[in-house]
């Protein structure tokens, strides 16, 4: 048997395959969550990522640009890489969006063509706006000012005096209260979606 043949035999048996996935099992996010790709091919080959987004855009995720997108078979692949500067942000609006992994021994075309040697696999992500939180908070004595700090940006801002209600987005702040005469008082208030809460604070005079 020549070795031209035994090389399409070996070939044939083990056709080129490519997984796509993400770090979430149902493949749920929020705008503004992080989002980890992966993917992989069983044979040494050629790989394209591309995002079609709602409205029919399309941006190529993978290989960067100047880049040709060859990769190692057997090997899982990540984005954004463990050394990137750069963190991968979802976006709304709500809806679904398509991934698409092509792999191919030859250089690849384009995301609409087609060609004997090319395999896909498609997956699809979930976008969901999360439900607002109400932070309500009442103080002793009232009229007090109200600084509210999101945590993850470190952003303060200004949103009135007590008694008052707060529409949030769900996550970690620190709230602070004060008025002339009385001590600060500083809390930590880590609200979900849907979630009302309501907050009693009592300040002590100097």
């Amino acid at each position: 048997m020549s070795l031209v043949i035994l090389l399409s035999l070996i070939a044939a048996s083990n056709p080129l395959e490519v997984s796509l996935w993400v770090d979430r099992q149902d493949r749920v996010y929020h705008p503004g969550d992080n989002l980890f790709i992966y993917f992989s091919a069983s044979q040494d080959c050629y790989v394209a990522l591309y995002d079609i987004e709602q409205g029919g855009g399309v941006s190529r995720v993978f290989p960067p640009e100047n880049e040709d997108g060859w990769i190692r078979g057997g090997q899982t692949y990540q984005i954004p890489a463990q050394s990137a500067d750069y963190d991968y942000i979802v976006s709304g609006p709500e809806g679904v969006e398509t991934m698409i992994a092509m792999a191919s021994p030859e250089r690849l075309p384009a995301l609409n063509d087609e060609g004997p040697d090319i395999v896909t696999e498609m997956i699809e992500i979930e976008i969901k706006e999360l439900e607002p939180a109400e932070l309500i908070i009442v103080s002793t004595p009232d009229k007090c000012r109200i600084y509210i700090t999101e945590a993850e940006s470190g952003l303060r801002e200004y949103v009135g005096k007590t008694p008052r209600g707060i529409v949030l987005r769900p996550g970690e702040y620190f709230v602070e209260i004060k008025k002339v005469g009385y001590r600060p008082l500083e809390r930590s208030v880590s609200l979900v979606g849907g979630e009302n809460r309501k907050v009693f604070v009592r300040l002590s005079g100097y």
